[in-house]
């Protein structure tokens, strides 16, 4: 995940000072709130602030990427297998092209097809980042 590109609000170093993103991205520090960051020195860098709180680094660039921004600086411990993993994962359960799963219309795949609706609904509404493979526009 060392440069993960979106068409978006711009590009997040987490190598920059928290002070310095907050200025140009005045976003960003709610994002970390909701990450349960609490009111990390603006003088350290995310990457910094993530060690400090016990949070690992790909959670805040993940989450940066769902808000539409652009993320550099932080190199994955895995060379981003974790994020191939969770795009697969997305992809088998909500593009309609995929055939990594059985199709859940079935009576034998009930939960699934109840799981699959309400993800679907919940990423219509816009209260759940999407796997960019049904965005509109």
């Amino acid at each position: 995940m060392a440069e993960e590109k979106t068409e978006g609000k711009g590009t997040i170093d987490l190598t920059q000072e928290l002070g310095k993103i907050a200025a140009e991205a005045p976003e960003v520090p709610g994002v970390l709130e909701e990450l349960g960051f609490e009111q990390p020195d603006p003088a350290k860098t995310v990457l910094e602030a993530c060690e400090d709180a016990g949070v690992d680094a790909s959670i805040v660039a993940l989450a940066l990427l769902a808000e539409g921004y652009d993320v550099e600086g932080y190199e994955s411990e895995d060379g981003g297998v974790a994020a191939r993993a969770f795009d697969t994962v997305l992809t088998a359960l909500f593009d309609p092209t995929s055939d990594l799963m059985p199709d859940a219309s079935g009576s034998d795949a009930p939960m699934l097809a109840h799981m699959e609706a309400a993800v679907r609904r919940a990423q219509r509404e816009g209260n759940l980042p999407g796997c960019q493979c049904h965005r509109k526009g």
